[in-house]
């Protein structure tokens, strides 16, 4: 009924002999490499509202709504570097006041160190058409930043990769107003 294979024996015998030497050609000098820094979205910079005349109205004043989304962060440990490939989403929503058909959003990419210090940060600039009668337009963004290593590459693991948009004081105070 069952049949046992005659080759059982040798299968199992080779397996742990086959497993030591995959380990072993993976092995390095430099030990493990360092964990991927945590990359993600800064908490009341991630959502950005603009009104008409830069000035926080009602909602009929509302220009466009923009918000962050589909977050990836994936890691490559170079022989001198780490180098990050990183993406997003950008979607906007258009309001009642937008008279110029476009979203125009100013958003930052920056890397703190394992103190929290802020050792790098660069904006970007992105417009966003609302080509037509469209609402509701998206775009995704893709950035290839790179971290030298520090002395200890293990501190990596305590480093993060923060991104947001850059919001003025009264946008900030409408974010955080919003979340209550």
């Amino acid at each position: 009924m069952f049949s046992q294979s005659r080759f059982r024996f040798p299968t199992r015998a080779l397996l742990p002999l086959v497993l030591f030497a995959f380990v072993a050609a993976c092995s390095s000098d430099e030990g493990p490499p360092p964990g991927c820094p945590v990359t993600n979205f800064v908490n009341d910079l991630d959502h950005m509202t603009v009104f008409a005349d830069d000035t926080v109205g009602d909602l009929t004043d509302v220009r466009f709504d923009a918000q962050l989304a589909s977050l990836s962060a994936i890691c490559n440990f170079e022989s001198d570097e780490l180098a990050m490939d990183i993406a997003f989403q950008i979607i906007a929503a258009r309001g009642p006041a937008n008279k110029d058909s476009q979203a125009a959003v100013t958003y930052f990419i920056a890397i703190a160190d394992e103190t929290g210090a802020v050792i790098a940060k660069q904006t970007f600039d992105n417009t966003l058409p609302f080509k037509g009668n469209l609402r509701r337009v998206a775009i995704k963004d893709e950035f290839e930043p790179t971290i030298p290593y520090p002395a200890d590459r293990n501190i990596l693991n305590d480093y993060r990769v923060l991104i947001g948009f850059q919001l003025t004081p009264e946008q900030l105070t409408y974010n955080r107003s919003r979340r209550r």
